[in-house]
């Protein structure tokens, strides 16, 4: 498990340095993806041709604990609102996907594509690897 570096602030609540941030962050969407893979294993032929119910079995669990855990993380005091633009960001992909899961499937509509900006201008790059799904976006 990551060491996790605590920083202390006023009010007795402590928060993570940014390199502890990003580290556990990644590892977090590192354990979403990796989940993806396995689900996706299962229902192979399904996903690949776009089955609806495989690809929210495949891709929405997985990111829901990963939106859960992130947010269970404590951001660097001075980096709190980019934290949360970035949550807010990947929820709304979440719900998207849900809404059209088609959306998955094209580059010009993932539903992740700013979360991943500000994932990777954060430093959060594992998180901002994937198109937070086992499914590559085409185009």
């Amino acid at each position: 498990m990551v060491a996790t570096a605590l920083t202390g602030c006023s009010g007795g609540e402590s928060h993570l340095a940014k390199a502890a941030f990003v580290r556990q962050g990644d590892e977090i969407c590192r354990q979403a993806a990796a989940e993806q893979i396995k689900l996706a294993s299962h229902h192979k032929g399904e996903v690949v041709s776009g089955n609806f119910e495989a690809v929210t079995a495949v891709f929405v669990p997985p990111m829901e604990r990963e939106l859960h855990r992130l947010e269970a993380l404590d951001p660097p005091q001075a980096d709190e609102a980019k934290v949360r633009t970035i949550l807010r960001e990947i929820k709304s992909g979440v719900e998207d996907a849900k809404a059209d899961y088609l959306d998955l499937f094209v580059k010009e509509t993932d539903p992740f594509a700013k979360a991943n900006a500000l994932a990777q201008r954060y430093g959060l790059k594992v998180c901002a690897e994937s198109s937070h799904a086992a499914i590559k976006p085409r185009g």
